[in-house]
């Protein structure tokens, strides 16, 4: 099911760039000052101070420009091989970085009027920096490895594992590989934001060459330049949406497999508390005995001075029985302590993933005594919410 939802988002980032409304034609004064203040917007015009006279660009610097549009295709490139192998086309996206590299300089020169490679080249060079550590730490990632590697595995026959719910679709970005479930590694959250510099980029240089790519600026047509940008641009969008989809299935397996461990972690309770129960009505039920064999005791009072040593041994098996019981409730006394250690660890362990549900991703801490208090000892993470109320954020200090 979730390798279809991927393959529609596939396509329905292919069509979005497809359907793309027929670009209007415009002075091509107008279109400069319209591109840039987008430009300005987004970061990337240039200063005014490296305008040249008559607008007309070195063939050096429009050759820089081309590097940096090439730049933008190797790192969707690069960042491609953490994603299924259908996501990304990476034949139209060397065929759109062969046209880039055939086309004219002169085509660029209008868009290099809205776009500095210098900036251009730092946010493609922060992201790829962070792809090129994450790989590092992990030499031997492939397309062919997938999110449900090395999940943790149940520890008991009622609990359920993440290994069962993780979709794989999903490469193996980072996996859950804490066999007690007492933490769970998620996809590096610079590795995500790189992910989607690397699409803001595409998405800026794309919208920007919208009233450019399509006109006839200084007698030279710049319609070529659409059709590799588009493509970069459809791939780019590609790899952030899975990314954060995988992202997002992380979320939910673990999200699935706690809830459904907490439900066996209930299921034993009540188990217990049936075990508990049916030794109290075995009490009960000695007691109701005892009661019995002490009327019948005062039944016979007057055989009692005959039978003096019948009545000794009566007394010695009374004490032996009575010895016994007292024993009994001692280990039911044992069994309840334990089950009450145990049911407050385990309110303890919800109150914690309570915090960490509520907490933003980035700061989300687990208190290591969680994992060492044996119940009595534990601590309550959320007794100090803002004014006793916990939300979304507000959660008081973190460990």
């Amino acid at each position: 099911m979730k390798n279809k939802i991927l393959t529609t988002i596939t396509v329905a980032v292919c069509l979005a760039a497809g359907v793309a409304q027929p670009l209007r034609a415009q002075d091509p004064s107008r279109i400069e000052r319209s591109e840039r203040r987008r430009a300005a917007m987004f970061g990337l015009a240039p200063s005014p101070a490296e305008r040249p006279v008559g607008g007309q660009y070195s063939p050096q610097t429009l050759e820089d420009f081309r590097v940096e549009l090439l730049n933008l295709a190797d790192t969707v490139q690069e960042f491609s091989v953490l994603v299924p192998a259908n996501v990304v086309d990476l034949d139209s996206l060397q065929q759109a970085r062969l046209q880039i590299q055939q086309m004219p300089a002169q085509s660029f020169n209008a868009l290099r009027a809205v776009i500095d490679p210098a900036r251009l080249h730092a946010r493609l060079q922060r992201a790829r920096a962070v792809l090129e550590k994450y790989s590092g730490s992990r030499p031997n990632i492939s397309r062919n490895t997938n999110m449900t590697q090395d999940l943790l595995s149940a520890d008991s026959p009622g609990f359920s594992d993440p290994n069962d719910n993780a979709s794989e679709s999903c490469p193996a970005l980072v996996p859950i590989t804490s066999a007690d479930a007492t933490h769970v590694n998620r996809i590096d959250t610079f590795l995500v934001l790189a992910a989607d510099v690397t699409f803001f980029v595409a998405d800026q240089i794309r919208e920007l060459a919208q009233d450019v790519c399509k006109e006839t600026v200084a007698g030279f047509n710049t319609s070529g330049l659409c059709i590799p940008i588009d493509i970069v641009w459809v791939a780019a969008k590609a790899l952030d949406f899975t990314i954060h989809f995988c992202d997002d299935d992380v979320s939910g397996a673990v999200g699935d497999a706690s809830y459904l461990r907490l439900g066996a972690i209930n299921d034993e309770i009540g188990t217990l508390q049936t075990g508990v129960s049916n030794i109290t009505t075995n009490t009960s039920n000695v007691g109701a005995q005892l009661t019995t064999i002490g009327n019948q005791i005062s039944n016979v009072g007057a055989q009692v001075a005959a039978v003096d040593t019948h009545i000794t041994a009566v007394d010695a098996h009374i004490t032996a029985v009575f010895n016994a019981l007292t024993a009994q409730l001692i280990i039911l006394q044992a069994s309840v302590d334990l089950a009450n250690q145990r049911l407050l660890k385990t309110i303890a362990g919800q109150a914690q993933i309570m915090k960490l549900d509520l907490t933003p991703e980035g700061s989300r801490i687990l208190l290591n005594s969680i994992l060492t208090c044996t119940g009595s000892n534990c601590p309550n993470v959320l007794a100090n919410c803002p004014g006793g109320i916990c939300s979304w954020n507000s959660v008081g200090p973190l460990p």
